[in-house]
């Protein structure tokens, strides 16, 4: 917690400003919106020294500069804090007082810092303060190959050849985007996020530090709080190694770039936003090495998967799979593609991007900045002769248009659609623009579909449930059911990987006629004949049944009633 006095008044008590200085320098800072030290030191009336000794008695502990002799004198104690934990918590042991350690960190008052360095080393942590870059140089000092740290301490990371020569041929950048520490800061950020599996980092600014967050199963986990001052050169790295403009910085940017992890590949996908604290940066991972999955490998109930593969045997037609995005959409339909694939089939795609190649299927891609648009390109796929056409994500009227009457004049298509549910597909597509007669002519089933977390099955462990809210749900009756527990398999979460709760709903000439009525999707759910409609609450149900997943998770994914849990 921070002492009583403010910056300005200690700098004032200490003599090291004037009152009509910190004036000047407030006045200025309700213009630029800095922070007072910064404006103080732009200013010329304070030094870096004396900026961090006021931040030192502001945070009531010791300030420790990190020269050279000092660094030398830590070597003996560097063991007491691995490069992993010092680069996450930026933080360096600095002597050793009998059962006292005493460490040099970025924020002296992080609880979790403190509390983990108690554990793993036993001893009392005293703290002392230094800023962030002198810490990140002398953990580039102790531990980097100056120091005789073994380096299997930490996984090699190394980006592909190309982005490396595009890296030399850039010199316009701030020195410290090259600096080691902010390049093994940003390396160890990446290695975490691939060793557990994560999606998606996101580098979020806030007002006093940039947030690190990985999505891990669909779930935001904060991983590292990152100082402020180190926030620009963080972020520039990110978007150097995404060839992106470093410079820029008000405009939203896109870009990627590739790197191994030991024999890991992996492709990033970089997306920029400006925001009230600074740029917002979102990398999401995908790696090489998955390899496509079937549809027997989904998860999918039985009847579900008969009743897609039968659909996607029809000679034409159109098969729509919905779903919010990051629910496995582009996976099903990869799925699909290998099931149906064949050397007397002529498949092609239009995607934005390519996620996965698949051999024999000739696969395209998006460029709207070059004016390839879905349309335009489906256009032009179609002068190719395909027997099937995959599109990637019917975004427009234009597209939606062309894609259905691609469906009736004998291809088979497959897209992806958003809409609620698999009943909800046909009024999303009238909402589009799309004439009714011409969905009953092109349509002939939607595959709607959520991801859930799946429980670990090494901690999972059963429960009875007797709660009238939950056994409702389930015909009434108490029920044994699953809970997450956590384990190391699953660093402590009680879930690991993922699976997906699906909907099947095939277009019947019942259905079709309320189409044409342009009838609402709960009274089209109503008169589906029995065998056209398979839902998700079946499918949800009976997942937690058998211990797959939970029902806390199916309830963050869909709404279920009991009423409409007994009719399945």
């Amino acid at each position: 917690m921070y002492g009583v006095k403010r910056l300005g008044e200690w700098l004032l008590l200490k003599g090291k400003i004037t009152p009509q200085q910190l004036e000047e320098a407030l006045a200025q800072q309700r213009v630029s919106g800095k922070k007072i030290g910064e404006t103080l030191i732009e200013l010329g009336y304070i030094t870096l020294e004396d900026y961090y000794e006021a931040q030192a008695e502001q945070w009531e502990c010791p300030y420790e500069p990190l020269g050279e002799v000092r660094l030398e004198q830590m070597q003996a104690v560097k063991h007491w804090v691995s490069a992993q934990d010092a680069l996450r918590f930026v933080v360096v042991p600095l002597r050793v007082e009998g059962k006292t350690l005493w460490v040099v960190a970025a924020d002296p008052n992080d609880v979790e810092m403190l509390d983990y360095l108690r554990q793993t080393t036993g001893k009392f942590i005293r703290v002392a303060f230094s800023s962030p870059e002198q810490i990140l140089q002398a953990i580039a000092h102790l531990y980097g190959t100056q120091s005789n740290a073994p380096q299997q301490s930490e996984p090699d990371l190394e980006v592909e050849e190309d982005d490396l020569e595009m890296m030399e041929d850039i010199t316009q950048l701030e020195q410290t985007v090259h600096q080691a520490p902010v390049v093994r800061l940003v390396n160890a950020i990446l290695l975490e996020a691939v060793e557990r599996n994560a999606s998606d980092i996101h580098f979020e600014p806030l007002e006093n530090r940039l947030q690190v967050r990985l999505r891990i199963d669909g779930v935001l986990y904060a991983i590292r709080n990152i100082p402020r001052s180190l926030q620009a050169s963080v972020l520039a790295r990110v978007k150097l190694m995404g060839d992106m403009d470093i410079a820029d910085r008000r405009r939203p940017q896109d870009g990627r770039f590739s790197f191994k992890s030991g024999e890991r590949k992996l492709d990033a996908r970089v997306s920029s936003l400006p925001t009230v604290f600074g740029e917002r940066v979102v990398v999401r991972l995908l790696n090489r090495e998955n390899t496509v999955k079937t549809l027997d490998q989904l998860g999918m109930p039985p009847q579900v998967e008969r009743g897609l593969i039968e659909l996607a045997s029809k000679p034409w037609g159109m098969i729509l799979v919905t779903g919010p995005t990051g629910s496995g959409k582009s996976t099903t339909l990869y799925a699909l593609l290998q099931q149906i694939r064949s050397d007397r089939r002529n498949i092609l795609t239009c995607e934005d991007p390519v996620e996965f190649t698949i051999e024999g299927i000739g696969q395209s891609q998006v460029n709207e900045k070059a004016g390839l648009t879905f349309a335009s390109q489906l256009r032009a796929i179609l002068r190719q002769d395909p027997d099937v056409v995959l599109v990637g994500e019917v975004r427009d009227a234009e597209t939606a248009e062309i894609a259905c009457r691609a469906a009736m004049t004998g291809h088979l298509v497959l897209a992806t659609l958003h809409s609620n549910d698999a009943s909800s597909a046909p009024a999303r597509m009238m909402d589009m623009g799309i004439p009714p007669f011409l969905i009953n002519s092109a349509l002939i089933g939607v595959l709607a579909q959520r991801l859930v977390r799946r429980l670990c099955e090494r901690c999972k462990e059963p429960i009875t449930v007797t709660d009238p809210a939950i056994t409702e749900l389930f015909e009434g009756v108490p029920l044994q059911i699953y809970q997450p527990v956590g384990c190391s398999a699953c660093n402590d979460i009680g879930y690991k990987g993922r699976v997906g709760l699906y909907e099947l709903f095939i277009l019947s000439e019942p259905v079709r006629r309320l189409i044409a009525h342009e009838t609402d999707s709960e009274a089209i759910r109503a008169v589906a004949p029995a065998g056209t409609l398979f839902t998700i609450q079946q499918d949800a149900l009976q997942k937690v049944r058998d211990g797959i997943t939970t029902i806390e998770e199916v309830l963050s994914q869909i709404q279920i009633s009991a009423a409409r849990a007994q009719a399945a």
